[in-house]
């Protein structure tokens, strides 16, 4: 049995989009993995910085690379086009200007193998200034050593999980996925932002569950592409998303689920507000008021307790104090409601 699971091809999808200062790097640490029967696709969604040239030089070092070049359009076409081209019975989804620690894919692969879990994920390590280093945390372990919990997809929905640091299924970043629980669900090339939190959040609806591995050994550039994060169409799409969501819990009688979400998208159209100002983005500003009022009119808003609406409008008014109590708030609820393993 453990000969026949070494056997088994693990695909890494890896999206490019003028990424050539941190590519090589990426792929490296894929190709430095322990579990060598592996296939690179790297898909280059119309790069103009020299990123294409890097990846056909890459193809010609290692023979387990493939390219997939296109017409620019976009990350989610990117990683549709990666999802068809793939061979391998799991999928691994990798930012092209990110690294993996070398056990990354064996730890998740037999973890997944043992839980029987669709989805795979690791905590992430968030490089300050985009430098990722290679320190103590890159050694290699014993696999004794390794801990992590497997969540049923009830469980892996409750926003406390979904959006915690430690399984962080809003992010497809690091995530491993059984090509059998995929199925015909793809990512939405009409969502610029949140459309990787709708794709994992449409897996887990339709009874994927989750295997979580507990070491940050996903590294993240935390200083990249930040300037459209805080766009009118980046929050458009997020609120799509999000919407989406509350949408599909309602209609499946969910109604504390789609609560919880109505209460985090509130949460979001706060700190868009209050980005909206910092960047005196006036364009924002006015999306977002008209946001929030219609989200007032909406079924679910009053549904949603009378505390957290109270923060809600205190957050409209003043951002400073707001953030104190929701902070505060969270931690509360999240010391009650998650297991100790998972609060920081």
């Amino acid at each position: 049995m453990e000969d026949e699971m070494e056997n088994q091809k693990i695909s890494v999808i890896i999206p490019v989009y003028n990424t050539k200062e941190y590519l090589e790097d990426c792929v490296n640490s894929v190709l430095e993995q322990t579990w060598t029967k592996i296939e690179v696709i790297l898909i280059d969604d119309g790069s103009k910085d020299g990123s294409k040239e890097l990846c056909e030089e890459l193809c010609r070092r290692d023979n387990r690379i493939r390219l997939f070049p296109q017409e620019h359009k976009g990350v989610s076409a990117a990683r549709n086009a990666g999802i068809e081209a793939a061979e391998g019975e799991y999928l691994f989804f990798l930012d092209s200007d990110d690294m993996i620690h070398p056990q990354l894919l064996e730890a998740l692969y037999k973890l997944q193998e043992e839980s029987h879990g669709v989805i795979g994920t690791a905590g992430m390590q968030y490089a300050e200034k985009g430098r990722i280093q290679k320190s103590a945390v890159w050694e290699k372990e014993d696999r004794q050593t390794w801990e992590g919990c497997y969540l049923d997809n009830h469980k892996a929905r409750n926003p406390y999980f979904f959006h915690h640091t430690k399984v962080k299924l809003n992010a497809i970043g690091g995530k491993m996925i059984l090509r059998e629980g995929v199925k015909a669900i793809r990512f939405n090339e009409n969502l610029t932002h949140g459309e990787d939190t709708w794709f994992l959040y449409q897996l887990i609806s339709n009874g994927a569950d989750v295997t979580v591995l507990f070491r940050n050994w996903y590294f993240y550039r935390k200083n990249r592409r930040r300037e459209g994060d805080y766009s009118v169409e980046s929050c458009r799409s997020r609120y799509e998303c999000q919407k989406a969501i509350c949408d599909y819990e309602t209609k499946k009688g969910r109604i504390t689920e789609a609560v919880h979400t109505e209460w985090c998208l509130l949460c979001n159209l706060v700190l868009w507000q209050e980005m909206g100002k910092r960047n005196s983005d006036r364009e924002l500003k006015e999306y977002v008021k008209n946001l929030i009022e219609t989200e007032k009119r909406q079924a679910l808003f009053p549904k949603v307790d009378w505390c957290r609406r109270i923060v809600f409008y205190l957050g409209c008014i003043y951002y400073p104090v707001y953030k104190l109590i929701a902070d505060l708030m969270h931690w509360y609820h999240t010391v009650l409601e998650v297991p100790k393993e998972f609060r920081k």
